[in-house]
């Protein structure tokens, strides 16, 4: 795989996962869980269901069920008798046979007309059957094989671009008992790209999750950037007090619900943060909420927004090896800017406070940057930046 790429764009496998996924609702989130919580929950439910409908002093013996007289039909099956009979009763009540019509059908063209009347319904069954099957995502190959164990729980979570942070860039499916460096390996980011080409690539990071830092420290000359953060808290605690309103508040609601802090009786307090490594915390060990946005912070100050947007059990239908996972499911398209010179090839410099280009800044291919820029071999004008570019 290319450098310049995200992961998962070459050499992956076709892999279907479950219908459905998270209802998504804007600014909607969950209460504070975790994933040791959702299971007991749903295992208690399941409980409360098989007590409801008496399931323990259901009289079922051998003799009444055979297990060798059952036939299993897969769903793709009951899917297509499902279409066929939907389409068989449509038939039948939209083409009414009328005895003028039959006295005067020719046998040569009511052939004909049954011909492309099984056709149009062959069409029909075979557009409604491809929107049946699960959807496919990508999977990175692996030869290592490493069985998922029930119960498991599976995460949805979201990257967002560190500049256009309304703009998702990646989505993986993330198994609760896997590690947070597991997912922060996977994330893409072009920072890390231009950091590596300018051999100033720092492994540093961190993710917030409510109160927690998780601190990547799997590198012997990593940052604790939470370090000045705590010193700030310490030093400047009035100014984090007012900080910690706003962001409680709400950017949008901030003087709708600043009086209503400032006039109830409970004084606001700054949460009790503590830091943890990232390599050694799993999702199941931290607090969250559905649909919160927590950060993700690398190279100095690149940030991500994250949001954790759904929580299930695992389904016969995943992926059941975890060598797989984290499993990316969305991945942004990588943009190419072209040359503004040619407008054909790709641009692979960028100038700024170019006298000669005609914008600012302005993107060259190789051949247009030399063709504009050198003469002999040497460069006419130097009074301008010129840096690499990668891509958006």
């Amino acid at each position: 795989m290319s450098a310049m790429e995200p992961p998962g764009i070459r050499g992956e496998q076709n892999i279907s996962i479950p219908h459905g996924g998270p209802i998504y609702s804007p600014h909607m989130l969950g209460r504070l869980t975790r994933v040791s919580e959702f299971e007991s929950s749903v295992f208690e439910q399941l409980q409360n269901l098989k007590a409801d409908i008496g399931w323990d002093s259901l009289d079922i013996s051998d003799d009444e069920i055979c297990v060798n007289d059952l036939k299993i039909i897969k769903e793709e099956d009951l899917v297509n008798r499902a279409f066929e009979e939907a389409l068989k009763d449509a038939h039948l009540i939209e083409n009414i046979p009328q005895k003028s019509q039959e006295q005067s059908c020719q046998s040569g063209s009511c052939r004909n007309q049954s011909a492309a009347s099984s056709q149009i319904k062959n069409d029909k069954l075979t557009s409604l059957k491809s929107t049946s099957f699960s959807p496919k995502v990508g999977s990175s190959k692996t030869p290592e094989q490493v069985p998922v164990h029930f119960p498991e729980v599976i995460l949805c979570l979201e990257v967002y671009h560190n500049r256009r942070t309304w703009s998702k860039t990646q989505e993986f499916l993330v198994l609760g008992r896997q590690f947070l460096t597991e997912v922060r390996d996977m994330i893409y980011c072009l920072t890390d790209e231009i950091m590596k080409k300018a051999g100033k690539h720092d492994a540093s990071g961190y993710f917030l999750v409510e109160d927690v830092f998780c601190n990547d420290t799997r590198d012997p000359y990593a940052i604790d950037y939470s370090k000045p953060i705590f010193k700030w808290l310490e030093h400047s605690r009035n100014v984090a007090l007012e900080k910690w309103e706003f962001i409680v508040a709400g950017e949008q609601q901030q003087h709708q619900k600043r009086k209503a802090f400032l006039d109830s009786n409970e004084k606001l307090q700054l949460p009790h943060f503590k830091v943890v490594d990232m390599q050694k915390t799993r999702f199941c060990d931290l607090g969250f909420r559905l649909g919160a946005g927590y950060l993700y912070c690398h190279q100095g100050d690149c940030k991500h927004l994250i949001v954790i947007r759904d929580m299930r059990l695992i389904h016969p239908e995943d992926v059941q090896n975890r060598a797989a996972y984290p499993l990316i499911t969305f991945q942004s398209k990588v943009r190419f800017r072209k040359c503004s010179v040619c407008n054909i090839y790709k641009a692979t410099k960028v100038t700024v406070d170019d006298k000669w280009a005609q914008e600012n800044p302005c993107y060259f291919c190789d051949l247009c940057y030399y063709m504009l820029h050198y003469a002999d071999g040497s460069l006419l004008y130097s009074d301008f930046s010129v840096y690499d570019y990668l891509h958006e």
